[in-house]
């Protein structure tokens, strides 16, 4: 910066090289300078936004410049700072791609009605996704969201979402009990290592009528004595899984 000029005006004035090199950590009176300085391209407004002087009146004139807030990476940026208005950054959040809204959705650091927000866009977008972002949602996917995927009847969907370290054994039981979930989706509930040894998610799964009747019988053989029993009396559970518990019982302890 020269020493002949304040702040203001070297931003107001300094080349693009030079910009570069300075927005990342100038005061703040340079990065007002600078958004007047038609060198300020949208790429080096991105480094500026990284400036920790950056504040809220800051970003309110960077939000009023259409042809910097017309570029996707300048929305984008703007709804993930912590200084963002919130009105901004609710206006900004429906512009926004399903993956950026991910990350507004986990971003600690911003408000938690504008996190909300961003996953009920997510759970809307989420009925004309294509299945392969469907997948990759399920993998990185927010508490919020998991509610709704946890929904899904495609068994590679659920498959991603039971690697999901966000997803707990609530998630998981959810699914093996609710009557609706398909088969298959049920199946690779079972297949997984990670909640398929948990005894409460077993039971629902023997319990649930759409359990395919191999992986039902495959379960069974590793519940305990009490849970066989339980089963036996228990409503709704399939007449197969009750004759099935009776004989194990009985190779277990002999008939009565």
């Amino acid at each position: 910066m020269s020493g002949m000029e304040s702040p203001l005006e070297t931003g107001r004035s300094a080349p693009a090289r030079t910009l570069a090199a300075e927005l990342a950590t100038a005061p703040l009176p340079y990065l007002e300078g600078a958004l007047e300085n038609p060198a300020l391209v949208p790429e080096l407004l991105l480094v500026a936004l990284k400036n920790r002087a950056v504040t809220a009146p800051f970003i309110q004139r960077v939000a009023r410049n259409p042809s910097l807030l017309k570029v996707y990476e300048v929305k984008s940026a703007l709804v993930l700072h912590p200084k963002t208005p919130r009105a901004i950054a609710m206006n900004l959040l429906q512009y926004l791609w399903w993956r950026d809204l991910v990350r507004v959705a986990d971003h600690a650091p911003l408000p938690p009605p504008l996190r909300r927000v961003a996953e009920r866009l997510l759970t809307i977008r989420l009925q004309e996704m294509a299945l392969g972002e469907k997948i990759a949602l399920a993998r990185i996917a927010s508490r919020g969201v998991i509610a709704f995927l946890r929904r899904q009847d495609h068994p590679m969907v659920i498959r991603a979402l039971l690697h999901n370290p966000r997803l707990l054994e609530e998630d998981a039981l959810t699914i093996a009990s609710a009557t609706v979930t398909p088969g298959p989706v049920l199946q690779a509930l079972a297949d997984d290592g990670r909640f398929s040894a948990r005894p409460a998610v077993r039971k629902a799964l023997v319990q649930n009528p759409e359990t395919p009747p191999s992986i039902a019988l495959r379960i069974l053989q590793s519940l305990s004595t009490r849970v066989l029993k339980e089963l036996t009396h228990a409503p709704h559970v399939p007449q197969l899984v009750k004759v099935a518990a009776v004989r194990l019982i009985e190779a277990r302890e002999g008939p009565e």
